[in-house]
């Protein structure tokens, strides 16, 4: 197999693999990877595990690699790297790659091909949100589906464990739950830091010596600090080597940004980059390509998924696990044969770093220090306290009706100055958006702080809301992790070469593709079902791909599989209902007699007496109310019914509760009366009278008791039950999409 890899590796990256990375392609990822900074720590987390997926086909190498980076960083150089290996090694098309991090975190192509070999790069606000059924920026019906996803068949990779902060622990409990729990396929974590802490690269070291030998010379500055920034500026411009990079990394964006200025004006000709988290996607500066002779000002966002190297690198005093990766960046490669400059200083204020910190830096003041000694390093600090995860916590997850205590997830995953919206500006000559301005898509779309945001609660802020999804002003509470935002494009806030620029009042430039309100682009039907589909054809083809599905995955039970399959075939029964049938045959057209389940006319939704209808929910009390027979092989019928019930993500262990709905429960009245059903396979449905009151109550006898005694089963659980909801979600896809086209403008209904 070593040479396998070498030669794997080589293709790849350009680059013979060091020894521990082949002892990975060869033993699998272990629980703990300790190697210094710049010794090709994500090289060593991505290709074995490709390659033990894709050439040795080991059979236990896990089907997704999930890697995490810390909540502040910029993901998207990492998965640009790994883009380019795969199209090095011809994996393009085999392996999906997919980036979960700012605005494309609203992305989800991932879940819909879940027996592909996929490799998901994200940051830990993301990726753990989703793993804990509360998706920052994810829509909510989509929930599960992450959450099954991410707990089954996948590897975690946690880069960089020590700037994680409260998601290092949360990653931690995850995986003990998932032990504990039970999964359809095992999932692992691999945990990575570039200090070492008892482990580490082996008896490879020989072969780092390069990299463990860089060297940086390490200087304290001292500027005066009622005029900090502009001796900053100084200090820096004169320490600059003409054509080498430079690299200043602040702990604030408020102060990178204010460096920015200053050397923008102490340096007019010098190149000058700001590098940070809140640009929108098309316009984030690019630092690994361009002039050699640059001054880069960053925040921590730099500290991990950037390869980059400069000749002198500036740091504030910071927590120990960041000045690492910050000196990491200083002769990463060994390539200045005289060493680097690190230059470091305490912030204003009491804002970073600790006294042990500052100490061994002084201590060394005026000396070469080398990755290794970094590397080798002992400088303890305490952790950050966290809330604790328990398994009643994620117990009382599964159920997406409702927050836990009203409380979130943040707590877990962010620290508590952390955390993003997602933001975009538009013009509006009303001053403010109508119904039909469209969602933000992900290129408008920049991060921004939270705590930067509360002064924008006066009518400058927009979101839709959850409820009617109409725009309304923003108040506190829309202030969550990856809440979308609108904001009056005249009123400022952004600049294209900094950013997030809170201060600024030059109007912004919109960017991106925005449909004018009322345009085919702005029409909810862009790509639809072209013909007319019987609902029993429906049924048989989700069952068909439901049975595909199962078959090309391991570790689904012969029991489980039979009860996906025979969800699938049932889980469209409640599309007879009269309301269901009229909407499908109220755009036009010559509809065929008969039920139908797909309408090949555009169609304007449920009329008002029939808002927020469900058809899952009349499938569950369809299946509900059928004697089911005893023993003889035949899936569990309660299991059956949830699993239908949920393949929307909208009716899971209790209903989406709406105050305007006291005469109807999702659309459904009681006395409704649904017709009779028969399907190809002989089976019969009578026609039946509705009652909802098993979904109005949480008591004995209750949908949400018989579906938490679902998620509690042993032999189930939530992890294993909600992949199960998966299988039979995506089978409903794949069957849908057997009859999707793109529509024709002129047959799309207005807004």
């Amino acid at each position: 197999m070593a040479d396998g890899f070498a030669e794997f590796m080589r293709t790849a990256t350009g680059h013979t693999p060091y020894g521990y990375q082949a002892a990975l392609a060869a033993d699998g990822l272990p629980e703990y990877l300790e190697a210094p900074s710049g010794a090709g720590k994500t090289a060593a987390a991505v290709l074995p595990w490709l390659y033990r997926r894709q050439v040795a086909a080991t059979g236990v190498t896990p089907r997704r690699l999930v890697h995490v980076l810390p909540a502040h960083s910029l993901a998207h150089g990492t998965a640009v790297r790994i883009g380019e290996w795969l199209r090095r090694l011809g994996l393009a098309d085999e392996v999906g790659l997919h980036l979960v991090a700012g605005a494309a975190a609203s992305g989800g192509a991932w879940r819909r091909r879940p027996e592909q070999s996929a490799i998901l790069v994200g940051t830990a606000d993301a990726l753990l949100s989703r793993a804990l059924m509360r998706g920052f920026a994810d829509w909510r019906g989509m929930e599960a589906v992450s959450f099954a996803l991410l707990h089954t068949d996948t590897q975690w990779v946690f880069d960089e464990m020590h700037l994680l902060g409260p998601a290092r622990q949360t990653g931690i409990r995850l995986q003990q739950l998932r032990d504990e729990l039970g999964t359809v396929a095992p999932t692992r974590t691999m945990w990575m830091c570039s200090t070492r802490t008892g482990g580490g690269i082996g008896d490879d070291e020989e072969a780092l010596q390069a990299r463990l030998g860089a060297e940086r010379r390490v200087e304290r500055l001292r500027p005066d600090p009622a005029r900090y920034l502009p001796e900053l500026a100084r200090s820096l411009v004169a320490a600059h080597v003409p054509g080498t990079r430079s690299i200043a990394v602040l702990n604030t964006a408020e102060r990178a940004r204010a460096l920015y200025r200053e050397l923008r004006a102490t340096a007019p000709g010098r190149e000058v980059r700001l590098l940070h988290r809140g640009f929108r996607a098309g316009e984030r500066p690019v630092v690994t390509e361009g002039p050699a002779d640059l001054i880069l000002v960053a925040t921590p966002a730099l500290e991990a998924g950037t390869d980059l190297s400069a000749r002198t690198l500036l740091t504030e005093l910071a927590p120990w696990a960041s000045i690492v990766q910050r000196a990491g960046r200083c002769n990463r490669h060994g390539e200045e044969p005289d060493g680097g400059r690190l230059l470091w200083c305490p912030p204003p204020g009491a804002d970073g770093g600790g006294d042990r910190v500052a100490e061994w830096l002084t201590e060394r003041e005026g000396r070469a220090v080398s990755t290794g000694e970094f590397f080798e390093a002992s400088v303890a600090e305490p952790s950050p306290p966290a809330p604790p995860l328990r398994r009643a916590d994620l117990l009382d997850l599964f159920d997406t009706s409702r927050e836990p205590d009203g409380t979130g997830v943040a707590g877990w995953i962010l620290g508590p100055a952390e955390g993003d919206a997602l933001v975009a500006w538009r013009r509006w000559e009303q001053g403010a958006p109508g119904e039909e301005e469209p969602d933000p898509g992900a290129d408008e779309l920049c991060p921004v702080p939270l705590a930067d945001l509360p002064e924008l609660l006066d009518g400058r802020a927009w979101t839709r809301d959850r409820r009617d999804h109409r725009w309304r002003p923003a108040d506190a509470g829309d202030l969550r992790p990856g809440a979308v935002l609108l904001l009056d494009a005249g009123l400022g806030g952004y600049l294209q070469d900094e950013g997030w620029a809170p201060d600024s009042r030059t109007p912004v430039v919109p960017c991106g593709a925005i449909a004018e309100p009322g345009s085919a682009a702005t029409a909810r039907q862009l790509f639809a079902c072209t013909s007319w589909v019987s609902l029993d054809q429906h049924l048989m083809e989700t069952e068909e791909e439901a049975e595909r599905l199962v078959t090309a995955l391991t570790g689904v039970s012969a029991a489980h599989r039979a009860a996906v399959a025979r969800a699938a075939r049932y889980h469209d029964l409640g599309k007879c209902h009269p309301a269901f049938q009229e909407m499908l045959r109220s755009g036009g057209g010559d509809p065929p007699p008969g039920l139908l389940a797909k309408s090949k006319a555009p169609h304007n939704g449920i009329g008002n007496s029939r808002a927020h209808f469900r058809h899952e929910l009349v499938s569950a009390l369809i299946l509900l109310g059928e004697e089911q027979p005893d023993g003889g092989g035949e899936p569990d019928h309660r299991l059956v019914a949830y699993l239908a019930a949920a393949h929307h993500g909208q009716l899971r262990i209790a209903p989406h509760r709406r105050p305007e709905e006291a005469a109807q429960l999702l659309g459904v009245r009681d006395g409704d009366r649904t017709p009779p059903i028969e399907l190809s396979t002989g089976e019969r449905f009578r026609a039946r009278t509705l009652s909802t009151a098993a979904f109005r109550t949480a008591g004995p006898g209750s949908w949400t008791e018989q579906a938490l005694a679902l998620r509690d089963r042993e032999d189930l659980g939530p992890f294993r039950l909600a992949y199960l909801e998966t299988l039979v979600r995506v089978a409903d896809w794949r069957s849908s999409a057997r009859h999707d086209g793109p529509v024709p403008p002129l047959l799309l209904p207005p807004g």
